[in-house]
């Protein structure tokens, strides 16, 4: 389990379990403000993803160049998750409350010693909720103030992250995630391992 703050932004927890041979479950609990100008909405975001994993050894095994056979080990690995991702936004002021879905892909690459540091590369490509103004038509009343969008394209987010196994059961992380839709985001956490 991880649980970890973006700074002035909200709380994170996420859960994984694993699965038979090279697959795992992830779960993931993001809860935010979302500040547009004068108002402040609470946006949580549910995420559910299978993954599966294999070292880099293990996918290219060895390989044979003019006779010169070289073995590869496994010094990093590759993963890849897919499921999908709920976003709830609310404003108890004027009691807007909007739901959404969509698929979320995530994959990248693991490197590094589960006894002291950890790398971790990735791309996540979902598409986004926002909140924005509702725009009305010059000369029309409008009764609508926001509206809940779906962004057309999909969000491509990037990121890296650092962990720090400080014993068996317990680790620091350090996260950065640049978004074509959102801002970027720095996050620390702390891991427990059970």
């Amino acid at each position: 389990m991880l649980a970890h703050k973006a700074e002035d932004e909200g709380i994170a927890f996420n859960a994984s379990l694993a699965l038979p041979g090279p697959l795992y479950a992830v779960f993931e609990r993001r809860a935010d403000g979302v500040d547009l100008d004068t108002e402040t909405y609470d946006k949580v975001v549910n995420s559910f993803r299978v993954g599966a994993h294999a070292g880099i050894g293990d996918i290219l095994n060895s390989i044979s160049a003019k006779g010169i056979t070289f073995s590869v080990e496994n010094f990093l690995d590759i993963y890849a998750e897919i499921g999908i991702k709920t976003t709830s936004l609310e404003n108890d002021i004027n009691n807007f409350s909007e739901d959404d879905t969509q698929a979320n892909v995530i994959a990248g690459i693991r490197f590094g010693n589960s006894n002291a540091w950890e790398g971790k590369i990735f791309a996540d490509f979902s598409k986004e909720t926002e909140i924005a103004y509702f725009k009305c038509a010059e000369g029309d009343v409008c009764t609508q103030e926001v509206s809940f969008i779906l962004n057309d394209e999909k969000d491509r987010k990037f990121g890296a992250e650092a962990v720090f196994n400080m014993s068996k059961h317990s680790a620091v992380n350090f996260k950065v995630i640049s978004s074509d839709v959102l801002d970027s985001s720095f996050e620390i956490g702390f891991r427990f391992t059970f």
